[in-house]
């Protein structure tokens, strides 16, 4: 889900700085969380409706939570637990009542909400209502370029010892059984193609393999810090996850491995006792370069030709203490530590 705020309800907005900025970012984390949390246990439980949300720090001090007569336990089961749990009241079901549990995650940078949903994941588990996992929603705000975006990760766990899939399984089309390769010619590569594979649609083989591999080739771009190749091979959807400032990303250098690959990357300089680390995330040069071109066939073969120097660079002359480390893969990415 994404909101765009118009510029005359941002301006309000602005005015919110230091602390303040703090205290109210939280709480529009949490009312896009609650909000979405109550629309999802609408959707799960037809004609339940959301009556209460406990802080859950509330609810374990107790161990117990009480509603209208009904008694259930509340204990942790690990070292981390969700923000908040949600109580649903269900004249269909069992006792009345149906519990959920709510984690609210929040951030500005679009990229680092992934990783904030797999930790999420794991505090979803990390409580018990009635000696059982009750479903949880993680949910994810970014507020950044005037724009409020959300993902929502739901934990569906089994009810009783029966597992319930929480999406239905996809049936492959038959291209995919009578064809062993797919040939794709390199003018496919010049238009970017969406694939869903959640669709549960007839998927062209040939679709799927350009999709892949541009969304290879801009990781490799990406990880080289090439934010140009990055632009011009990733599809829109990859593009929205790794959106970054590009002014901050880390220096772009140029260095030549032991056994004469040149590669360009990012360089990191970590300080460690005794002296400094150097580490790049880069490119063989070739690669680099052929990427920014938007000539598959190039790309191709520069990686051909990098792969087939990688017997060389574990050929180099035996490592002595303080000597540069280098890894290279087929695909041309490369890892240098270098001492300082």
């Amino acid at each position: 889900m994404r909101t765009r705020m118009d510029s005359c309800a941002c301006r309000p907005g602005r005015r919110i700085v230091g602390s303040q900025r703090r205290v109210t970012s939280e709480e529009l984390g949490i009312g896009f969380a609650v909000h979405r949390a109550q629309e999802w246990v609408a959707a799960r439980w037809p004609g339940a409706t959301v009556t209460g949300v406990i802080d859950i720090d509330v609810a374990l001090s107790s161990g117990v939570i009480r509603t209208d007569g009904v008694t259930s336990s509340v204990a942790q089961r690990g070292g981390r637990r969700p923000d908040y749990l949600l109580i649903a009241e269900s004249p269909g079901s069992e006792d009345g009542f149906h519990y959920a549990v709510v984690e609210c995650k929040g951030t500005k940078a679009w990229r680092y909400g992934l990783d904030q949903m797999a930790s999420a994941c794991v505090q979803l588990r990390g409580v018990a209502v009635a000696s059982r996992q009750p479903p949880g929603l993680a949910v994810g705000t970014v507020l950044a370029d005037d724009r409020v975006r959300c993902r929502a990760l739901e934990l569906y766990p089994g009810h009783r010892g029966r597992h319930e899939p929480g999406t239905s399984a996809v049936e492959l089309p038959e291209p995919f059984e009578d064809f062993a390769e797919v040939h794709v010619e390199r003018e496919t590569f010049e238009r970017t193609v969406h694939v869903d594979i959640d669709a549960q649609v007839p998927l062209s083989a040939e679709n799927l393999v350009r999709a892949g591999t541009q969304a290879s080739w801009a990781s490799l771009a990406d990880f080289a810090g090439n934010d140009y190749a990055f632009q011009r091979w990733a599809p829109p959807v990859f593009r929205a996850n790794l959106d970054r400032d590009a002014q901050a990303r880390p220096q772009r250098v140029e260095r030549r491995t032991r056994g004469g690959l040149d590669v360009v990357g990012v360089r990191n300089l970590i300080t460690l006792p005794g002296g400094e680390l150097e580490v790049v995330f880069g490119l063989a040069a070739e690669v680099d370069e052929a990427l920014a071109d938007r000539d598959a066939d190039r790309v191709i073969e520069a990686q051909r030709r990098v792969a087939g120097r990688r017997a060389q660079e574990g050929d180099a002359a035996r490592r002595e203490p303080g000597d540069d480390v280098t890894a290279v893969s087929d695909d041309g990415a490369v890892l240098m530590l270098i001492p300082r």
